[in-house]
């Protein structure tokens, strides 16, 4: 369950430890423990809207962020898929709009490491028909845990990877935003506390899951 005494700032408490998110804005969002710490950060402004609601329903946290001197507001939908002892699967549903009438929204996905690879599914489990975009699947690997990004059909084509050899930063959205457009992305994380990362396979069925999963209408 998400537990929450500040706005913008939770916890998930399943299995293990908690799994603390502070979604109040600013410069970052920061996903998770400091050492495996994803950040979601603005691009083109130096910071994000800070949030001014927030509200919990069913196993979904959301936040809500206006746009107000910034380019876009936001919106945040954050879902434990699952958790163990020592992992976390989550879902981010990040919504944008704009009543500007010329607005490129950029958000990054930045996650440090000491190592980052990229698992490429097999052709014929992408709906898309190619490997346009980012990697389905990115991961950020120290000596004692891991991070993977997976990214659905409607997001790996459209995302922008660049990444480094020690940092991994996916370009969410990039393209003109129409106003009164909604546009959506909606990654999932893992973050394991184990040395070893999870086989190609366990990866695989993780984003079968994903890939599958309908786009909730309301984040």
């Amino acid at each position: 369950m998400w537990i929450t005494d500040q706005l913008g700032v939770a916890s998930w408490n399943g299995a293990g430890a908690p799994w603390r998110v502070d979604a109040s804005g600013g410069d970052a969002i920061r996903i998770g423990p400091e050492d495996a710490e994803v950040q979601l950060q603005p691009v083109d402004e130096m910071t994000l809207p800070k949030a001014d609601e927030q509200f919990i329903r069913g196993d979904r946290w959301n936040v809500n962020y206006p746009q107000a001197d910034h380019h876009h507001a936001l919106r945040l939908a954050f879902e434990a898929i699952e958790t163990t002892a020592d992992s976390l699967l989550l879902e981010v549903t990040l919504s944008v709009q704009t009543d500007l009438l010329d607005s490129h929204p950029k958000i990054d996905i930045h996650v440090k490491g000491d190592s980052v690879g990229r698992v490429c599914l097999p052709q014929d489990t992408l709906s898309t028909g190619s490997q346009s975009g980012s990697a389905p699947v990115t991961i950020a690997q120290t000596e004692n845990r891991c991070t993977a990004i997976f990214l659905g059909p409607h997001d790996s084509p459209f995302t922008t990877d660049l990444s480094s050899s020690s940092a991994l930063r996916l370009r969410l959205f990039g393209e003109f935003l129409e106003k009164g457009v909604i546009r959506k992305a909606r990654p999932w994380i893992l973050f394991s506390r184990s040395a070893n990362p999870p086989d190609e396979s366990h990866l695989h069925a993780i984003w079968q899951r994903l890939a599958s999963r309908p786009l909730p209408l309301a984040s």
